[in-house]
């Protein structure tokens, strides 16, 4: 390796593969399990499928001498791959093959990291943060990159030589994935218990994520620079031992409760071990039998003669699994028996759910069979939902949506991830107005991607809680560059100073001028009819009703008077602390203004099937459809619904009226379907003939996002939603093809060690 800094050192260019299992060798794999690496890593199949075959050299790294150091062996790969070789570099438990970048563009591999520089030096001087400074600035002159390129700089020290290639082996996987890891501790930040230990590795717009690993060893340092490849890893299956699924069709109680004998039959020969686990071989028998019930749920799915009932099994376990189905088996009677009851009121649901995520309606809502019937209906929460450390994970479950996303616009920005994922969690509790209606409508625009992009379903109607329409027509396809709202929201004085901060709408709306002290605005919810707080409010010029919602409504304005006339309401307000005049009469100062902020150009293809409903125009008979949609349209009933009271339980009347029934909320958190719960709870109570209404939350903070994701489908399933099973079915087909590869290379193992012993005992006699 290079000693000192040369300008002329050339960056490496060495494409990077993660390969799953260490055992994988070009030359010699197993006629048997190929289909099993081509479904676990798609990027090997291009070297898989030539020929001939190149030539691969295997370097194992050990720890037996200092001639067989980390940096040796990889100088030895190095010079290899230079002779023509492709190298793998394996321990016992990891490997990872190596070869020209230019190669792999020729061969159409992509890689999942490029290896740039390696550079060793002395340790002396290290840099104030720690970092062995000659060796990281020689390989960052020879990657041809700055420090400030690199977004994930670590260092370790007195690591053995299987310990360094494993943590080498762990960043590739974090570019792979695109997951940035976070440290236990972090400039004196401690991570907490609850917080995400990972999320989405965000880069700027545009700009490929580097990275730089150190090894220091006594008074020698090596520095590797890595950047991502084209490649990314393949998406983490959303079921899977841990996380079950079956789909269990019929057209009456008798055939449900056939069907969940037949899958019990099914697992009856399972048996768990001592620790209460499935052994490998019964893991992959589980998930061939998950695999091919789904497969033949996705056939009814598309068939003419589509079941009348989906009842759906969801459980953390096999014992859990078995739980679920003789739960849903002695419910069945009850359950049926509730639908048919002459009694049940008109509009009621007969259905069944459990905590598990296992669910049975009895009233599907959102089927489309018959257009006339088709009732799902898409809901945009507001400002203000966001919280730390939101959809997190999702990446990992979703990575060509993530990557879609990144070449749309700034995804960072998108979700305003400095915020969002900040090291301190309250930090996302303190973000302006604008900020949260960024991250809001971000948040929103991915999971309406996901739900349309990966499961295919559609949604009938759209409406959205307060600046949720705003989200609505961004999410939708409706607006032409709604990335282009970003940068506006965070400089705009609608945002910073006219409705938040200084308050300009509201001061001048109150006469008052620049002597004047400074507003002490509020907002605070009450549970009260909004009839009672109406006949007070002439009492207190500067509190307004700004929204109703249920059994609660939402006062705000001068602090001192929304107190005083919570106190004159003989009630107690939970106060939101947070300055925004939206849906108060001062805000209508700003009308115009909103107008011109969201008129934005329309796509030139509109979508022809969605409904859209606005809080601006609840006596419209008729939703927007795609003709009357224009630019201006849109931002008039943003405008509107903005600047006046927002009735968000009108707002659900109306949609049902229209036809929606089944309310999925599309973004952060389940606000939203907590408040139409208590709203169709309300009807339910005072009305004998309500409408049919049933939620389902897309998330909610305090659970796994995956796990929402699954139960939010589930549900859909159940209500007979068109959609696709095919992401679980793909999923499930490479967890399978995983397990294969680790019981081959169990196999392998065995089989040497069985001939390693076979050798000694010939050997002693």
């Amino acid at each position: 390796m290079e000693q000192t800094p040369n300008t002329s050192v050339m960056p490496l260019r060495i494409a990077l593969i993660l390969l799953p299992t260490p055992q994988f060798d070009i030359n010699t794999v197993d006629q048997s399990v190929l289909a099993s690496y081509q479904t676990v890593q798609p990027e090997l199949n291009a070297l898989l499928n030539s020929a001939p075959s190149p030539e691969m050299l295997s370097i194992t790294i050990s720890d037996d001498s200092d001639a067989n150091s980390f940096e040796s062996q990889l100088n030895a790969a190095t010079n290899a791959i230079n002779n023509g070789y492709i190298v793998k570099l394996a321990t016992a438990t990891h490997a990872l093959l190596m070869l020209p970048a230019l190669k792999a563009a020729q061969m159409r591999i992509h890689p999942h990291a490029q290896l740039a520089a390696m550079q060793q030096a002395e340790v002396t001087p290290m840099s104030q943060d720690g970092l062995p400074a000659n060796a990281l600035s020689q390989s960052l002159i020879q990657a041809k990159r700055s420090l400030s390129d690199v977004s994930v700089n670590e260092c370790f020290e007195n690591l053995n030589s299987e310990q360094q290639f494993t943590e080498v082996y762990s960043l590739i996987q974090q570019l792979a994935s695109r997951t940035h890891v976070r440290k236990a501790v972090h400039q004196g930040v401690e991570l907490g218990a609850k917080q995400a230990k990972s999320h989405y590795w965000f880069s700027e717009f545009h700009q490929n994520r580097v990275a730089a690993i150190n090894f220091v060893n006594g008074q020698q340092a090596t520095s590797y620079v890595l950047s991502q490849g084209t490649g990314s890893l393949a998406p983490k299956s959303m079921l899977s031992g841990q996380r079950l699924m079956f789909i269990l069709p019929g057209n009456s109680e008798q055939d449900i409760a056939a069907s969940i004998a037949k899958l019990m039959q099914q697992l009856a020969s399972l048996q768990v071990t001592e620790t209460g686990e499935l052994s490998l071989a019964h893991q992959q028998v589980l998930l061939s039998i998950m695999h091919d019930n789904l497969v033949n749920a996705a056939r009814l799915f598309s068939s003419h003669n589509k079941p009348a009932y989906q009842a759906v099994i969801q459980a953390s376990s096999f014992v859990a699994a078995k739980q679920e189905l003789n739960a849903l088996n002695d419910a069945l009677a009850a359950l049926f028996a509730e639908q048919t009851n002459a009694n049940l009121s008109h509009g009621s649901l007969s259905q069944y759910k459990t905590p598990a995520g296992s669910y049975l309606s009895l009233t599907p809502l959102g089927n489309s069979d018959n257009d006339a019937q088709a009732g799902l209906a898409f809901v945009y929460p507001g400002v203000g939902t966001v919280y730390a450390d939101m959809l997190n994970e999702l990446h990992q479950y979703f990575p060509a949506l993530y990557a879609k996303l990144e070449r749309e616009g700034d995804l960072k920005s998108m979700l305003q991830a400095e915020d969002i994922y900040h090291l301190d969690p309250k930090h996302a509790a303190k973000m302006s107005l604008g900020d949260l209606a960024i991250a809001g409508v971000g948040s929103s625009y991915l999971l309406t991607q996901l739900l349309t992009d990966e499961f295919n379903i559609e949604p009938n109607f759209a409406l959205g809680y307060s600046m949720g329409e705003a989200s609505m027509w961004a999410s939708l396809g409706v607006w032409q560059n709604p990335h282009a709202l970003i940068s506006k929201t965070q400089t705009d004085p609608l945002f910073t100073s006219a409705i938040s901060g200084k308050l300009t709408a509201v001061r001048q709306a109150w006469q008052l001028d620049d002597t004047a002290a400074e507003i002490q605005w509020n907002s605070f919810v009450v549970r009260s009819e909004a009839a009672p707080i109406e006949a007070l409010l002439k009492d207190y010029p500067h509190a307004y009703l700004a929204i109703i919602q249920g059994d609660t409504c939402v006062i705000a304005g001068c602090e001192t008077q929304c107190k005083a006339l919570l106190a004159a309401l003989g009630k107690r307000g939970i106060a939101a602390n947070r300055v925004t005049a939206m849906h108060t009469q001062p805000a209508m100062q700003e009308h115009q203004n909103v107008m011109d902020f969201y008129l934005q150009p329309l796509k030139a293809e509109l979508p022809s099937e969605i409904g859209f409903i606005s809080a601006a125009d609840l006596t419209a008979k008729q939703t927007v459809s795609e003709q009357a949609l224009s630019s201006l349209v849109v931002a008039q009933s943003i405008a509107d619904t903005f600047c006046q009271t927002l009735d968000f339980t009108a707002l659900v009347h109306h949609a049902q009226h229209q036809g929606a029934k089944l309310f999925v909320e599309i973004g952060a958190d389940r606000q939203n379907c907590t408040l139409i719960d208590k709203i169709a709870k309300q009807d339910s109570a005072s009305s004998a003939k309500h409408q049919p209404c049933c939620t389902v939350p897309m998330n909610a903070k305090g659970s796994q996002d995956i796990t929402s994701v699954i139960k939010a489908i589930g549900q859909l399933i159940s209500h007979n939603v068109p959609l696709s099973l095919q992401p679980f079915i793909d999923g499930l087909k490479r967890e399978l093809a995983h397990c294969q590869l680790i019981a081959h290379s169990a196999a392998k193992q065995s089989t040497a060690i069985e001939s390693n012993q076979d050798h000694l005992l010939q050997g002693e006699v």
